[in-house]
Parts: C-alpha cells; sequence; structure tokens
C-alpha cells in the first residue's frame, strides 16, 4: 500500500496597480472554450491577468483569435487572450493556475493531455469540479506517472451564469456569491486564498473535497427534469425556461425529496450541508420557503434554455460525475437513496448505457469497502492504491 500526498505549489507572483491598490497578477491557462471558459478568459483578462485559452475545436479558437472575447450583461468587457489555442502544451507552459473550465465527465481526459506537461509548483483549479472531481484528476496524473502531483482545487459550482450566445460573444447573467473550493491536502491557507482572491472576489475554502463534492447543486437540478420531461424534450419546438417550465412545482417537491438523500449522506460523515434550496437563496440572495418560489424569483435564469435533446450535460455529466457518486458514496456509508437510484436507473433505460459503471464509482474513486473514516481521509488528499 502506497500512500500518496498532494503537495503544495508555491506560484510566481506579480504586481500592477488598478488605481490605488495593488493587485496580484498571474498566468493562468483556462482549460475548454464553452460557456464559462470564455467568460472566465475576457475576466481574467480584464483583471490584468495573462491569460492562455485551449479548446480542443480549432473553429472556435481561430473565432476567438481574431476577434477577441466580448461579454454582455451584469459586466462588460471586450478582451484578446495572450494565448489561443489547441495545442495544450503551449497553453500550459510557465502557467501559475490551470483553470479547467470544462464538462466534469472530461476531466479524466484534460488530466492524461496534460501529464507530460504539468508541475508541481503549478494549481490545478476545476471549475467546477462536481463530485470527485479533484480526486478523480489526481488519480489519473498519479497513473500516468506524474510523481510530484500539483495542489488541485476544486469548486462545487461555476462562479457565473452565464451562456455562450457565439464563439467570442457571451452574455454574463450572474456572478455568483459563496462558492466553497475544497482543496486536497490543504495547508498553506493564506498563500492559496491570495490566489484565489484574483479569480474569484470571495473564495470559502470547505473542509474538504468530500464535503464540496456533496454540495452538487447541479446533480440535483439538472438530470431530474429532464428525465421527467423527456417527451417535451424529443419534441420540442420552442423555448422552454428550464427552472420555470421544466420544473413544475410538483418535480421542485421530488428535488428537495432527492436533496434530503444528498444531505443525509453528508450527515453521515458529519458535514452540515445546506439544501439546495437554502443554497440557491445563499448564491443568489433569494429567500424563499420552498425550492419551486425561488427558482420563479431568480431573473438569472430567465433566458436559461431546457435542452434540445438527451446528449446534453445535464445528463451527460451531471448523472455519471454526480449522481453516480453521490450514489456510490451513499451506499459506502449505509445511506438510502431511492431516489438518486432511480433517476440512473432512468438514464440507464432510456440511453442504453451502464451509466454507473462509466461513471465516477466506488472502484474508480478509490473508496470500494472503506469506512467512513477512511473514505473522509481519502477525500482530504490521500489516496491509497493496492
Amino acid at each position: 500500500m502506497i500512500l500518496v500526498a498532494i503537495k503544495l505549489s508555491n506560484l510566481t507572483n506579480n504586481y500592477v496597480f488598478e488605481g490605488e491598490l495593488l493587485v496580484q497578477t498571474l498566468k493562468i491557462a483556462v482549460i475548454g472554450a464553452g460557456n464559462g471558459g470564455q467568460t472566465f478568459a475576457a475576466h481574467l483578462k480584464q483583471k490584468g491577468h495573462e491569460v492562455g485559452l485551449w479548446n480542443r475545436s480549432k473553429e472556435k479558437i481561430n473565432i476567438i483569435d481574431k476577434n477577441g472575447i466580448t461579454i454582455n450583461g451584469c459586466l462588460h468587457a471586450q478582451e484578446h487572450p495572450d494565448i489561443t489555442s489547441t495545442n495544450i502544451k503551449q497553453v500550459i507552459k510557465g502557467k501559475d493556475i490551470i483553470l479547467v473550465v470544462l464538462p466534469a465527465n472530461a476531466h479524466k481526459e484534460v488530466a492524461q493531455r496534460i501529464t507530460p506537461y504539468i508541475g508541481e509548483n503549478q494549481l490545478v483549479i476545476l471549475n467546477p469540479g462536481r463530485t470527485g472531481g479533484a480526486l478523480e484528476f489526481c488519480n489519473t496524473l498519479h497513473q500516468n506517472g506524474v510523481k510530484n502531483l500539483p495542489e488541485i482545487v476544486e469548486s462545487q459550482s461555476l462562479f457565473y451564469t452565464c451562456r455562450m450566445v457565439k464563439p467570442g460573444l457571451v452574455n454574463l447573467l450572474a456572478i455568483k456569491d459563496n462558492i466553497e473550493l475544497g482543496v486536497l491536502n490543504y495547508r498553506n491557507g493564506n498563500g492559496i486564498l491570495n490566489d484565489l482572491k484574483c479569480i474569484y472576489d470571495h473564495p470559502q475554502i470547505g473542509e474538504s473535497t468530500l464535503k464540496i463534492g456533496l454540495e452538487n447543486i447541479g446533480a440535483m437540478l439538472h438530470p431530474m427534469p429532464v428525465l421527467l420531461n423527456i417527451g417535451l424534450i424529443e419534441n420540442r419546438k420552442e423555448f422552454i425556461p428550464h427552472y420555470y417550465k421544466a420544473i413544475t412545482r410538483k418535480i421542485a417537491d421530488l428535488i428537495e425529496s432527492m436533496d434530503s438523500e444528498r444531505t443525509d449522506i453528508a450527515s453521515k460523515f458529519d458535514y452540515d450541508i445546506s439544501s439546495v434550496n437554502k443554497w440557491h437563496g445563499d448564491v443568489y440572495g433569494i429567500k424563499e420557503d420552498n425550492l419551486y418560489d425561488s427558482l420563479q424569483s431568480n431573473s438569472a435564469y430567465a433566458s436559461i434554455d431546457s435542452p434540445y435533446n438527451l446528449e446534453h450535460r445535464y445528463i451527460s455529466e451531471d448523472i455519471p460525475t454526480g449522481l453516480v457518486p453521490l450514489c456510490e458514496i451513499g451506499k459506502c456509508a449505509q445511506v438510502q437513496t431511492p431516489l438518486i437510484k432511480l433517476m440512473i436507473s432512468l438514464a440507464r433505460e432510456i440511453l442504453g448505457v451502464d451509466i454507473l459503471k462509466q461513471g465516477r464509482n466506488a472502484r474508480t474513486m478509490g473508496i470500494k469497502g472503506l469506512s467512513v473514516e477512511d473514505i473522509k481521509e481519502v477525500f482530504q488528499g490521500y489516496k491509497f492504491y493496492n
């Protein structure tokens, strides 16, 4: 049995003046040029950071390289990343931070891609990590021969509510408040907080990546409404606001029932996590007695459309990297999760794919057969390899 720990990074920092305030600037690689990646790239460039942007699609990169990125909405920016490329080595070379802004089901592939180039002094941030993201990323690097592992941070939600209008143009609907982050083998509090503040104004460090993973709100809000509206989605010809119309009062009640399974799992690990309704109130400043009324009151959700097909990330991401690991962690902790299991089973029958086998299960997370206390140790930043 080998015990592997994550080692802290020492970032190379520079500073610029923003008015009379001395502001730290960093070299940041943004991995992924979707909704969040483009928003991050333009916003971080506006803050004065050096920004590289990677995407596997050459067409999208060519458009951004030519025209830059424009953000409209709750803030305005028109910026051009310093580097735009489909060559991941070129983008991450010499960067202080590697900010992965892709659906969580792409984390393993990204970790494999950067294996030959990653340095232990670089900081990896998964935004978001969903459930078990940092652990999977760490395991993949290790299994591909990286001996001196970087520190890995994950958030439970994307910092922005945003949608890409077209490549190079993003509508920013809201910047979320009170998003927690988990850090594997967290030691250097002030150092990492200072670096995170360069990306997100009010970072909060949670107790562990397990706690952050159990706070996976996307797994609650996304799959169930899609699976229970499959007829509308397959035949739709008009805009259906996901949070206003696809989540009816009864579906919202069912989401809150499924959410109680998630909070029951957390209590087994002695974590006090927010319900989906309380989280919504904390992040968006909306206080209602129930989830349905909260969602109906959130103007940031007004333009967010429902999926047009079942290949959408609300299914392809939020079930294998959300509901599956929640179900598996719950099983290890001897917590019953009938509604979570029902959604996984329904998706498996509809898609004809063994999502439980392909997702972040107990075996791939390395927690199969472990006790509650051992699982907590794994998610604190230590991984046991047999």
